[in-house]
């Protein structure tokens, strides 16, 4: 039998009462206090079970915020650091894909946008290829030079300091940079939404810079995956009830769903039929 219950954070996770499954996860943690990393296919072996079973044995505990996922296997949460970025790319590339593709929808041809650093926001630079006339700014050197060769964008880079785990320029500089301009869109990532604190980040000066950017942009698109909603990270960036449009790739779980309502959030994603649709 396997029930439901809300972790701290404000998610609905799954509850396992099966001596089996109790017994992969204690093997599962024990491993990750000796191991700085586990892998899939290595757990699936060693406990005689599929590759599947132990991917939602991950998914579980990471839901629960006892190990984060990876590509291919988990590492020990920590809430303070952040993967790499070629980590955090190899982690649900086709729902990253689908929320770049509604978040482009937002970008008309002759638009200045401001874009800012992660996994999600460069597979939202992927799906500008095609826009005609776009001035882009970003402080992710990976997407300035991703976008660099096409026709119809123009790039800007801030200044910065360069943060080795994903290219990105932060600081002083970069808000300094930032301030000069109003854009049409600023398209931002985030790491973690709580339901009691809100959209949260992992690094201070990230969430300085997201917090004036929305004071800079017509319009504020904060673009994530399902599977930030419940997590928490370490710097309150936004409240649940900011004026965001909230780009994603399922409806969002109660209690943020009813935060969003309340809010006046709009919230764009997908349908299981494949189209996409607006809530508020």
């Amino acid at each position: 039998m396997q029930g439901r219950t809300r972790s701290p954070a404000g998610k609905v996770v799954p509850v396992s009462s099966s001596p089996l499954t109790r017994h992969r996860h204690e093997v599962i943690l024990r491993r990750l206090e000796r191991e700085p990393r586990v892998r899939v296919s290595g757990l699936a072996q060693e406990l005689a079970v599929s590759e599947e079973t132990i991917r939602r044995d991950l998914d579980e505990l990471e839901a629960r915020g006892r190990l984060r996922r990876i590509h291919g296997g988990a590492v020990p949460f920590r809430p303070d650091q952040e993967q790499p970025l070629g980590e955090r790319e190899r982690i649900r590339p086709k729902e990253k894909a689908k929320i770049a593709q509604i978040a482009a929808g937002l970008v008309e041809d002759g638009m200045t946008v401001f874009v800012d650093t992660g996994s999600t926001p460069l597979a939202f630079a992927r799906a500008l290829v095609g826009k005609r006339d776009v001035q882009l700014v970003t402080n992710s050197l990976d997407i300035a030079q991703l976008l660099a060769s096409e026709p119809g964008l123009r790039i800007k880079v801030t200044p910065g300091w360069l943060r080795s785990n994903d290219n990105a320029l932060l600081g002083g500089d970069t808000v300094a940079f930032v301030r000069r301009f109003v854009f049409d869109i600023a398209v931002m990532g985030i790491a973690a939404c709580d339901a009691q604190h809100g959209w949260m980040d992992y690094a201070e000066e990230e969430s300085d810079l997201r917090r004036i950017l929305y004071g800079q942009a017509r319009r504020n698109v904060l673009i994530c995956d399902e599977s930030k909603f419940g997590r928490r990270a370490s710097v309150r960036t936004f409240e649940l009830g900011t004026l965001l449009t909230v780009v994603t790739n399922r409806p969002p779980p109660e209690p943020f769903a009813k935060a969003f309502r309340e809010g006046g959030v709009e919230v764009l994603c997908e349908r299981p039929n494949g189209r996409s649709a607006r809530q508020r």
